[in-house]
Parts: C-alpha cells; structure tokens; sequence
C-alpha cells in the first residue's frame, strides 16, 4: 500500500495521456499527408508518411525526457550528471579505502602503544618498588654512617690522645738559628752549620730530656745532606746578611726507633728594630683594666702581632717571636701593682733585633 501512496501517479498520467495524443497527432499528419500525396525532402509519399511517423516517436520521446527532467532531480542527475556522480563515487571509495587504511594503521599503533604502555607502566612498578627497597638502603647506610663516625671521631680522640702522650718532639718546632754574614767562605759556612747542629743536639736533649730514658740520649739527628749542600751554595752567593733556621721536620714519638729529622730554611736578615729602640708603646687606665697579670699577658699580645707585622718571622709552631723569663715578668707584674693611676707600657729593645728574631726586651713604665 505504502508503493501505491508513495508513486507520482500525476507524472504518470500525464506522460499516457500526452503520449497518446503525440501519437494520435503523428497518426493523423501522416494519414493526412498521405492521401494527399505530399513529399517531403523529395521522398515518396509513403516515405513521408513514415518520417512524420518517426518525428512523431521522436518527439514524444523528447516530450517525455523533458517532462521527466522537469519534473525529478534524480532524472537529470541520471541524464546528465552520471559520469560526474561516477566520478565523485570512485573519489569517495578511494577516500573510504584510504580512511580504512588510516584507521587500521591507527589501530595496530595504538595496539603497540597500548602494548608499550604496559610495559612502562610494568618498569614504572618495578622501579617503585626499586627506589624502596633503595630508600631502605639509603636509611641504613646513614645508620651505619653514622656509626662509623661517631667511631672515627672516638678513634680520632683517642689517637689524639695517644699521640700527645707519646710524642717527644713536635713537627715546625724551632731547634736553632744562626746568621752568616755576606761574603763569608765555605769553610766559615761549614764551621757555622756545624755550631747550629751542635745547638740543635743540645736543644734537643734538653727537650726530651724529661720524657725519655738515658738509653735515649743519643738519638739521631737526620740533616739532609742534598739541602745542607744546597744551602752553602745559596749562602756562598748572598750579598747579604742571611739567617738560617733549623725545624723539626715531623712529630718524632717515643720509643726504641725514635729519631729527629731536621729540615733548614733560610731568608734574608735585616734589622728591624735597633738596640733601645722602643718596639711597642700601649696606654692603660690602671682603673678600668683587669688584674696587673692581665695588663701584662694582653700587652704581650699586643707586643708580638706588632713584631710580625713588622717583618719579625714567627716560630712555625708557636707563633712567637720570644720569650720573657719569669723573673722578669714577675718584676713587672710587681711594679704594675704599685701603679694606680694611668700608665704607659714601653717594650724596648735589649741590643739589635734581626728578622729571625728572637725579640728580646726590657719593660719600661712611663707616666
């Protein structure tokens, strides 16, 4: 039933009806001419006949081509439009093919990362469970860290103390010094590096002598003949007043093996403060300082950083530039006592103070 709604029974009727009456038309012309014996284009009557007949078909075919075209858009699509619609077919197929080509090589990468995915995101698990165990690790090697240098730093203490214990002379530690004026020969030279190692000996002695046994008392004393040699050369050509300094070369502990290395050093001497000059003058309000002992020690320090910025050359181990006996600072701890009001501390020099030093003084108090 749906068929019989949906047909355009209007177009049909009238490609019937108009077709009929053509061919009625094209019957009746051709009749008509025929009795009459008309020629067309030089033709038989009969031949006329039969060519109105035939511009008769014609023209009924051509009516209802026309009246078809008018009146569907499919129709002139099919009449005139195939080969194009052919060709956007192909057009369109050959897009399709291509979209499926697309999509399948989509598919298959997408198969591959999917693929990849999971193996990432299996390494990812396994390098989570890696950095844990690692993290554990990490806590307890710091654990064991740690431990290890809270016992290096016990070790280190107690090697500390060892060592301080059983060490009878110290590394830099000033043993004798001695000046060798310019010009002077080698024999003068030698004779002067043998008086120092003899005063090296004696220091020596003298300071081990309280901490090893007699058996002891003739450890040896190790000069480096290479620098020794070295050194004469060096002094040989000087034109100037030169000093020469003997070091301990390296900690030397107690025991059967002990023995002192000596290393020598040298530098030029030149005076730097003259016989009575005054190396360090300081004021001090005796009512605001400390005790007269700390007046004293405070000056000192005063007295030696002036020294060295002076050009006095320090001892490597202590940073000295010499010594005040104790009588002496007892004397002048015992005037300073007496002293209530301002005063001004005078260090002056006790003969000629070279380079090498030592600074030797005397204290004078001024008003």
């Amino acid at each position: 039933m749906s068929f019989l709604s949906d047909t355009n029974w209007l177009l049909i009727l009238s490609l019937v009806f108009g077709s009929a009456a053509l061919a009625v038309a094209g019957d009746t012309i051709g009749t008509k001419y025929g009795k009459k014996r008309i020629s067309l284009f030089r033709l038989r009557p009969r031949r006329t006949s039969q060519l109105i007949t035939a511009i008769t078909g014609a023209l009924i075919a051509l009516g209802i081509l026309g009246v078809v075209s008018v009146l569907s858009q499919d129709v002139r699509t099919a009449l005139f439009g195939m080969k194009i619609l052919k060709q956007q077919m192909n057009e369109l197929q050959f897009q399709l093919n291509q979209s499926e080509a697309n999509a399948e090589h989509t598919r298959l990468s997408f198969a591959e990362a999917s693929a990849s995915l999971d193996i990432v995101g299996f390494e990812l698990d396994t390098m989570k469970n890696d950095k844990l165990i690692l993290e554990q690790e990490k806590r307890d090697l710091e654990v064991m860290l740690r431990l290890m240098r809270d016992e290096s730093e016990q070790l280190k203490r107690d090697l500390k103390t060892m060592r301080s214990e059983s060490i009878a002379m110290n590394a830099n530690v000033l043993l004798a010094q001695r000046a060798f004026e310019p010009g002077m020969s080698r024999i003068e030279i030698i004779s002067g590096l043998n008086s120092l190692k003899q005063q090296v000996r004696l220091n020596v002695l003298t300071r081990i002598s309280d901490q090893s046994f007699s058996r002891l008392r003739n450890i040896p004393i190790i000069f480096n003949a290479d620098e020794e040699e070295e050194l004469i050369r060096e002094l040989q050509s000087a034109d100037v007043r030169q000093y020469v300094r003997a070091l301990s070369g390296e900690n030397a502990a107690l025991g059967d093996n002990m023995r002192i290395t000596v290393r020598l050093e040298t530098g030029t001497s030149i005076i730097i403060y003259h016989d009575g000059e005054a190396v360090y003058r300081k004021f001090f309000d005796m009512d605001s300082k400390g005790t007269p002992e700390e007046i004293l020690h405070y000056f000192l320090r005063e007295l030696r950083n002036k020294a060295i910025n002076d050009g006095i050359v320090p001892e490597p181990a202590t940073n000295n530039v010499g010594t005040l006996d104790g009588e002496t600072f007892f004397d002048a701890v015992e005037t300073l006592s007496e002293i209530t009001e301002s005063v001004i501390i005078s260090a002056r020099a006790s003969g000629d103070i070279y380079t090498e030093g030592p600074v030797v003084i005397s204290i004078v108090f001024e008003e």
